[in-house]
């Protein structure tokens, strides 16, 4: 796989905060005429953009030397804002590791202007908004996104992060806490362990190797220790760190430029200068000293893996010709002739990905990650020969031209037809994007693009791909280690390259079976759209079939004009979830399909035509989407490779060994990240727990696999749905092929009740289920406390979904800001198959009898909230909802996923969120009490209540106030089988309404 970033040094974890109007009178609306009076400098008007972009651009310079872009979006139902400072946790003290970090976290915490801890993002959350920040190495980036109409009062409220932050002693002393918990979050973190040992077996004279996260020793106990005032250190750091002229502005909203421009002048025209010129960091991060060597870690989780980082010249300022981006198109290819082809067909590896990377100026990467089975890691030293002999190769063939040529042909297409994206995202990266000043700000909104074919730096770039300038990383459970990294306790050894391997590399010859890839079938041609004027678009897609063996739903791209498909297949197929042995079996299935089509798979990708084949509840899905040019011939391509697989035994044993690993890794996830397989086994019928599964598929045999495969398409029935700039008589055909997977005219008279259902708690009760985390290390526990509220209707899920948007903020305010229980609080509404629910979820240090306690608690304050809100409020809340709900379709792929997500629940409920939108609106204050009152508060309160515990004992914790008579609640399920067994099934959700056949007009 080709990406632009890979494991290791290269994929670098951000580290920051989860949070999850009226245009005023007052605001400063000034025209182009005005602009000297305004005292700002236009920069650019003029930008390089997609061909259907509709956004007007500038880019200005404020007196203080901070630039902005403004963005006008006269469509923008989400207006958005952020803000980079070039400046990054390279930055922080040698002696206070994580201040960067730090002070990014206390600047949500109140403004001279806007002294409340809380009030940005109170405004936020009433707004339909919501924020986030993050702080990497040379870079902090704060955003956040917002119903259009109150930008301006958002903007305010942000624009004191930058003009006045209060940094209270309060907020910084209990802050402290969250960053130590978001520190703790991540220890057993494979992710987070190996980055930070890579950053330590470096030249300590670059601040690559510091530790940015900190945590309360480095950020409280020691500088306290050394005589220090965390909170002078702060002010310090932001007073140095935070100057003007290294930031860098975008606001994108539906106000004309004039407007937007003078709300940056009027709210940020005050952030204060020093001129400081950006940091450069002109020493070397791997010298010779760390050059040659393998660095042996174990890790966390059951991981296999083999990296080789290469040092080579810095390429950022060549972004015109991309060289890292062309080498990591040809080593991460998974076509035939390639690197990860050839290492599968040995058997020693599954996946492999390679990318470059610029730590800092002048300090650049290429690294190249294997995933290796048991057979690759015992043959590492052949899998690093065959790496070099792949490296040889591209040293003998490049420069190609037509490789070159072929990649600017795919970007080129890519980005005239760019469509919009999530406003926040948008921002964020070009505030980020912004820092590099080598590039035109002309040209900022395509910098994808290959404009320049610069042949002698690709070569130069590929000579560099040297022995002598490389290090390999191995990861396994099995290896042999010595030492431990500092912060993350990470086990590890670091020895010299051997004998044996040195002879292979340095002189690794040519594999014939090694060779450069084919041009590429399936980049696109024809992007003709016929656009027709004065459409209204569709809201629902049409029925053109309906009949025993399934239905074909269509819609004819009206919205975009876009040269773009998108095919969805939904199979429902009984054999595949009729036992756990069926699914399991089922999943194996499709891993190795997906394996002997990744020729196909990876040549579509490469020219944006992306292939999905997945397992789901019901059976079986297929999704295709891209340009159309190429669609129907790739899927049918792609369901004959289907027909016609045939099963390895090899290959099985090799996804046997990949599942069994994947589903013991899956035990090792950070809690949280376990709850939802934890819950769903508990409330869906046909559900498994993570530890039976495992214990199934280590019992599976190739003989049963084989035994299987026949009865996998019988009963057949298909749910398709052809959307985009696709003719009628193209979706027909593209029905009819699904037919290449039918094996029988026998159909399923029972298709209506094969989909997944929830079961019913009985109304009063409250369950709980408890179960320890595998791994012993984790410090962290996790509760996920679920308040069923009925069967599903659209009623309740309109106010569940109002209560929801309304706990939201103060939830996080209080159980994470104001009680410091954990970094990770999150709230909201959760409709499974068949009920509707309200969940809050927290993962602490604490105790988790502690936890629901502190949950139990919210709720009952926040009834004292609801009653005391104001009509004003509670409007604003009705508002905030509808409008995130009635949001326009940003691109293509969102509408497709709405239809989808209907034809999925079986409801074909198309025009859900608009009915929602009309529902939420009639709803009263008193109706949202009286729900808080039957469903949350009162006698009749259903509860499910997951405690996954943590095996570390906390002493630090306290938790003395907590009544343990009370503590855990509810009726413990010791036996999950019989709990389920004792359930009712809640009703399968009925159609919407009856659709008739469409049949188009001559």
């Amino acid at each position: 796989m080709s990406i632009a970033l890979t494991t290791s040094r290269t994929l670098l974890p951000h580290i920051g905060r989860i949070c999850a109007t009226r245009i005023p009178t007052f605001a400063p609306r000034l025209h182009l005429s005005l602009r000297t009076m305004a005292s700002y400098r236009l920069v650019e008007e003029n930008f390089q953009k997609p061909d259907l972009d509709d956004r007007q651009y500038r880019f200005i310079e404020l007196p203080n030397n901070l630039k902005a872009l403004l963005i006008h979006d006269p469509t923008a139902d989400k207006a958005a804002a952020a803000l980079d400072v070039n400046i990054g946790a390279f930055e922080d003290p040698e002696d206070i590791p994580g201040l960067a970090h730090f002070c990014e976290h206390l600047l949500f915490m109140g403004s001279k202007k806007f002294p409340d801890e809380n009030e940005y993002s109170s405004y936020l959350s009433k707004h339909g908004g919501s924020s986030n920040a993050y702080t990497s190495s040379q870079n902090t980036n704060y955003y956040f996104e917002i119903n259009y109409e109150h930008l301006y009062n958002a903007l305010d409220r942000f624009s004191g992060f930058f003009t006045g932050p209060l940094f209270n002693k309060d907020s910084t002393d209990k802050e402290i806490n969250a960053v130590d918990s978001e520190n703790k979050k991540n220890l057993q973190n494979d992710v987070w362990r190996i980055y930070q040992l890579d950053k330590f077996l470096s030249n300590h004279k670059h601040p690559y190797h510091k530790f940015s996260t900190g945590n309360v020793s480095t950020l409280g106990t020691i500088p306290k220790e050394n005589g220090k005032d965390i909170r002078q250190e702060l002010l310090n750091f932001y007073d140095k760190s935070y100057s003007a002229n290294l930031m860098k502005l975008c606001i994108l909203g539906r106000e004309d430029l004039d407007t937007l421009s003078n709300w940056a002048l009027d709210l940020f025209k005050d952030v204060p200068t020093i001129n400081r010129p950006v940091p450069e960091y002109p020493d070397t991060i791997l010298t010779e000293e760390h050059l040659k060597k393998i660095v042996r870690i174990k890790p966390v989780k059951e991981l296999r893996k083999l990296e080789i980082s290469f040092n080579v010249p810095d390429m950022d300022e060549h972004w015109e010709s991309k060289p890292p981006h062309f080498l990591s198109h040809l080593i991460g290819h998974e076509g035939s002739g390639s690197l990860l082809a050839y290492l599968k067909s040995l058997g020693w590896a599954n996946e492999l990905s390679a990318g470059g990377h610029t730590v800092s100026k002048g300090n650049s990467y290429f690294s190249i990650d294997i995933d290796l089975t048991e057979k690759g890691l015992a043959n590492y030293t052949k899998v690093a020969h065959h790496i070099f002999q792949y490296i040889e190769l591209l040293k003998n063939s490049l420069p190609q031209d037509w490789i070159f040529t072929e990649l600017a042909n795919i970007s080129k297409a890519n980005f005239k037809f760019k469509q919009k994206g999530n406003p926040s995202s948008t921002v964020s990266g070009l505030a980020k994007k912004l820092s590099k000043e080598y590039i035109p700000v002309s040209h900022i909104l395509s910098t994808e693009l290959f404009t320049e074919n610069e042949p002698k730096k690709i070569v130069e770039f590929t000579k560099s791909l040297t022995v002598d300038n490389s290090r390999i990383v191995l990861i396994s459970r099995d290896l042999e280690t010595d030492s431990n990294e500092k912060w993350y306790g990470t086990d590890y050894s670091v020895i010299d390259y051997p004998e044996d391997m040195m002879k292979l590399i340095t002189n690794p010859g040519l594999d014939p079976a090694l060779h450069l890839p084919h041009p590429n079938e399936f980049v696109a041609n024809n992007f003709n759209v016929e656009k027709l004027e004065g459409v209204t678009p569709l809201d629902e897609p049409l029925l053109l079939q309906e009949n025993d063996y399934g239905k074909l739903w269509y819609k004819k791209d009206d919205r975009f004009w876009q040269p773009r498909g998108y095919i969805y297949i939904s199979l429902k197929l009984p054999h595949t979830h009729a036992s756990i042995l069926n699914s399991m079996l089922t999943t194996l299935y499709v891993q190795l399909i997906n394996d002997s089509l990744k020729d196909l798979q990876y040549d579509a990708a490469c020219a944006n035509l992306r292939v999905s084949f997945v397992k789901i509840s019901q059976g079986l899905d297929i999704t295709i989407y891209g340009f159309n040019d190429k669609l129907t011939v790739l899927l049918e391509r792609f369901l004959n490779g289907i027909k016609n697989f045939k099963l390895n035994e090899d290959r099985f044993n090799v996804f046997k060994d990949k599942t069994v690993q994947h589903l013991n890794n899956l035990l090792y996830e950070v809690p949280y990240g376990q709850m939802y397989t934890i819950y769903n086994s508990l409330t869906s019928e046909v559900a498994w727990s993570t530890k039976e599964k495992l214990a199934v598929v280590k019992e599976i045999s190739f003989k049963q696999l084989q035994t299987f495969l026949p009865t996998i398409y019988e009963e057949m029935y298909s749910e398709v749905l052809v959307h985009g700039n696709l003719k009628y008589e193209e979706a027909m055909e593209i029905d009819k092929l699904v037919n290449i997977l039918k094996t029988s005219d026998i159909h399923n008279s029972q298709i209506d009740n094969i989909r997944m259902r929830s079961y019913v708690i009985p109304s009063g009760k409250t369950f709980r289920y408890e179960t320890l985390l595998n791994d012993k290390e984790n410090v962290n526990s996790c509760i996920q406390h679920v308040t069923q509220l009925d069967v599903y209707n659209e009623e309740l899920s309109a106010m569940s979904g109002l209560f929801a948007q309304m706990i939201h903020e103060p939830c996080f305010d209080t159980l994470r800001t104001k009680e410091q229980l954990g970094y990770v609080v999150f709230s909201s509404s959760l409709n499974n198959h068949g009920t509707a629910n309200i969940r809050i979820l927290v993962q602490s240090e604490h105790t988790t009898p502690f936890l629901e306690w502190r949950i139990d608690n919210f709720y009952k304050k926040f009834g004292i909230t609801l009653n005391n809100m104001s009509e004003k409020d509670f409007t604003r809340h009705k508002d905030a909802l509808c409008k995130s709900l009635l949001q326009k379709y940003k691109n293509m792929n969102e509408e497709s996923s709405r239809y989808t997500a209907s034809i999925y629940l079986g409801d074909y409920n198309f025009l859900h969120r608009q009915k929602k939108a009309a529902l939420v609106q009639k709803l009263t204050k008193q109706q949202m009490i009286a729900f808080y009152e039957r469903y949350i508060a009162g006698p009749d309160a259903t509860r499910l209540v997951l405690h996954l515990k943590s095996q570390v004992e906390n002493e630090e914790t306290d938790e003395k106030e907590l009544d343990t008579k009370v503590y855990p609640t509810g009726i413990l399920i010791d036996d999950v089988g019989r709990f389920k067994s004792a359930s009712f099934l809640a009703p399968i959700r009925q159609p919407s309404k009856k659709f008739e056949i469409y049949t188009p007009s001559k």
